[in-house]
């Protein structure tokens, strides 16, 4: 009797596991508890990007990390977290890759995974995460946000930066962060004619019309600009687009 009570709670224990709560309907807790990797709402992740570093010098420090163009890449992923609003959780995100040429030569991504249950989050598994090239290459069409993007000159590494996605137009990215809630609308002037500014600083930069857009530190400051393949000659001093990696981390 007493074996069949012990396996009978294992399994109400089991039911409540498997099953999360996303706007009062239950999901399968699939991403938690087969891959230990946490959903990140893209509107959550596009903002934890950009508040706090967009319109900063370059070389700014941010949570005790000097953001030249590696280390605001680092700072802002480590920054991630989820609340469970797509039935995972995520949180303790650190970035192991302290320049560009540790991404090139292999680094890792740490954090913790958790289920969201009603009222609460059970935080569950610590994952580690080898960082390695996407088998994609460097097709723009197949970029997906949040992919790490690594420029270089010869052999070597030369800049990085993090894709932010695809957008018509500069205007389509200053209307972005006002309705996520980066920016206070009206309070995003055009500098311009290619050009969009926060209280004097440069934050959004159009060359051309290319619909992929990237954001990184550049010596003009943290900012969103669409030259990601590298092919004006205005950002050519940062080389040319050699590799693309995936955190590991989903977005949704």
């Amino acid at each position: 009797m007493k074996f069949k009570f012990t396996w009978g709670r294992k399994l109400i224990a089991g039911i409540l596991l498997a099953a999360v709560v996303v706007g009062g309907t239950a999901a399968p807790a699939e991403a938690a508890s087969k891959n230990h990797t946490a959903v990140v709402a893209q509107d959550n992740y596009r903002k934890t990007l950009c508040k706090g570093f967009l319109g900063k010098s370059y070389g700014s420090v941010v949570d005790g990390i000097r953001c030249d163009c590696s280390g605001y890449t680092r700072a802002a992923l480590n920054r991630l977290e989820s609340k469970g609003r797509k039935g995972t959780a995520l949180k303790n995100v650190s970035v192991g890759a302290h320049c560009t040429r540790d991404w090139v030569s292999g680094s890792s991504i740490s954090y913790t995974t958790g289920v969201a249950t009603k009222g609460a989050i059970q935080w569950n598994f610590g994952t580690k995460k080898s960082i390695g090239r996407k088998s994609s290459g460097k097709s723009l069409s197949q970029l997906e946000l949040g992919d790490v993007v690594v420029y270089g000159k010869g052999g070597s590494s030369s800049h990085i930066a993090i894709y932010f996605g695809e957008f018509s137009s500069m205007e389509a990215v200053k209307d972005y962060l006002e309705d996520i809630g980066v920016y206070e609308k009206g309070t995003i002037k055009r500098s311009a004619g290619d050009k969009y500014s926060y209280s004097g600083r440069t934050i959004v930069h159009k060359y051309g019309n290319s619909k992929y857009w990237r954001i990184h530190s550049t010596c003009s400051g943290i900012m969103i600009d669409n030259d990601i393949a590298g092919t004006s000659g205005y950002t050519s001093s940062f080389g040319q687009w050699k590799w693309t990696f995936d955190t590991g981390i989903q977005v949704q």
